[in-house]
């Protein structure tokens, strides 16, 4: 079975899937250093034969219609400017019968756009992680359909276990060593001993954490919302 992974980042899913399936998984980042990372932690771990790790534009997948047996993406499609580029290549690259699936960021039913602090929370967590905008639940799925697939489950992971805690327990639990790390980056740019920018950056970093806690608090914003999509045979 040929496996894409799509967004494989330094390629810990990848591993994963190799190593317990017995798949060949291609793994595809834009990021020349993660295609370094990833490929040496492969051949360090001995699933190098099992996997192939590429530089390229997951919506300009560089693989001719039909390669793939299944794909998945894991928090990767989010950073993409429209879903439906990103799912619409996937759904070429895999063959007829074919499954993805896919781990999305999502404001979930309890967001309200109407609500200040909803959206504060939702900006912020858009400015810290880099993503274009943050879909709706029902968008990402909408994005699937859109591109030709079959919407086979689509499923909010961050409460769909009676027994696990909440995903942002422990970023709350740990709320204090950010509060340690401002006090001393605040000196160390105080004094001009912290590079450029580095003061900036903290802050942001601080701002987000928050914010993904407020999220997941107040249930607006979910990072685990999994979809599993079929291209039609």
């Amino acid at each position: 079975m040929k496996v894409l992974d799509c967004g494989c980042g330094v390629g810990g899913p990848m591993r994963t899937v190799a190593s317990v399936s017995g798949a060949h998984v291609t793994g595809i980042t834009i990021n020349q250093y993660q295609v370094d990372r990833a490929t040496h932690h492969n051949q360090r771990l001995g699933v190098a034969p099992l996997t192939d790790v590429v530089r390229g534009n997951f919506c300009e997948l560089p693989f001719a219609h039909g390669t793939f047996d299944a794909a998945y993406a894991i928090e990767a499609t989010c950073h993409a400017a429209k879903l439906e580029d990103v799912y619409g290549e996937i759904f070429k690259a895999l063959k007829p019968g074919g499954m993805f699936l896919s781990y999305e960021w999502v404001s979930t039913r309890d967001f309200d756009p109407a609500n200040p602090e909803h959206v504060r929370v939702i900006d912020e967590i858009n400015f810290g992680n880099g993503l274009p905008e943050m879909r709706t639940w029902d968008q990402a799925e909408e994005a699937g359909k859109a591109v030709g697939f079959k919407l086979v489950t689509s499923l909010d992971l961050a409460v769909a276990s009676e027994v696990a805690d909440g995903w942002w327990k422990r970023l709350d639990e740990l709320a204090w060593q950010n509060e340690v790390s401002h006090v001393v980056v605040t000196a160390l740019d105080t004094l001009w001993l912290a590079p450029k920018g580095l003061k900036d950056v903290h802050n942001m970093l601080r701002n987000v954490a928050r914010s993904l806690v407020a999220g997941g608090k107040t249930g607006v914003f979910s990072p685990m919302h999994m979809l599993v999509f079929q291209k039609p045979h």
